[in-house]
């Protein structure tokens, strides 16, 4: 599997008949960087930095582990190093920003988890500044790590937990992240496994992706039902010009006789 060549953009529909954009099943959406920065600073001037952060994180998870599932349902792969890859990729495509891994050594089975990276053209960065004032004095890419931590956590089956040690969003040259597995020994990934709250969040990820492919075979069988339907129409409407054909039908009265 080739990323510059993956199938997965080929699954994207934009239906403007009904009015939704699809990857395969799912439904997506096209959000404007700055409406979403907007949305950023209300949450932050009526709940509070922190609860903004916890919010927009889980909500970062809740898009990487989403993702991840996708992945794993649509494509053939050999490993899941060879899944874990398409995070960063996703992320371009999905223009949030671009990722550079620095260093990687991925052993989950041995409990390895070592991971370094930079972003550049981080979304989140750019509306943080452009809305939030003053500058941070801390990491602001709260989506954008939610999202990888998400990723990586439903791609590997560990519990994986991305920070930032430099940001753009406030004042730093680059956007540095780091990732880990949860161990508790650093105290980074212990910080972070209050934020997420992990096992809340992928009991709910799991109820809803369960109801949400219900769903999606459903409609997928309805609409398949129409297109059969629709196919029998036409084949009957055919079947009625070809019998009527275009000549005139000429009858004949019988006189009334009388009595």
């Amino acid at each position: 599997m080739a990323l510059p060549k993956s199938p997965l953009l080929d699954l994207l529909r934009f239906d403007g008949a009904e009015g939704t954009i699809r990857w395969k099943h799912r439904r997506m959406l096209l959000l404007d960087a700055d409406a979403m920065g907007l949305l950023r600073r209300e949450l932050i001037d009526t709940l509070g930095l922190a609860a903004a952060k916890r919010i927009l994180t889980r909500f970062g998870y809740a898009c990487g582990y989403r993702d991840a599932l996708t992945s794993k349902e649509l494509l053939q792969w050999k490993d899941q190093h060879e899944l874990w890859k398409l995070g960063p990729w996703l992320h371009a495509q999905e223009g949030v920003g671009l990722c550079r891994v620095l260093h990687s050594r991925v052993d989950t089975a041995n409990n390895i988890f070592e991971v370094e990276g930079e972003w550049f053209n981080s979304y989140e960065a750019e509306q943080h500044r452009l809305h939030i004032e003053p500058i941070s004095d801390s990491p602001v890419c709260w989506t954008l790590t939610g999202y990888g931590s998400g990723h990586s956590s439903a791609i590997f089956g560990r519990e994986v937990f991305y920070y930032e040690k430099e940001c753009q969003g406030k004042g730093d040259k680059r956007c540095l992240i780091v990732g880990n597995l949860a161990d508790d020994k650093i105290e980074e990934a212990r910080n972070l496994k209050t934020l997420y709250k992990v096992e809340n969040i992928e009991t709910e990820l799991s109820r809803l992706v369960v109801s949400l492919e219900q769903n999606a075979r459903e409609l997928q069988s309805e609409r398949e039902k129409v297109g059969s339907l629709e196919i029998q129409l036409a084949h009957l409407q055919e079947a009625i010009t070809q019998g009527a054909g275009t000549d005139e039908l000429v009858g004949s009265a019988i006189p009334n006789s009388g009595t």
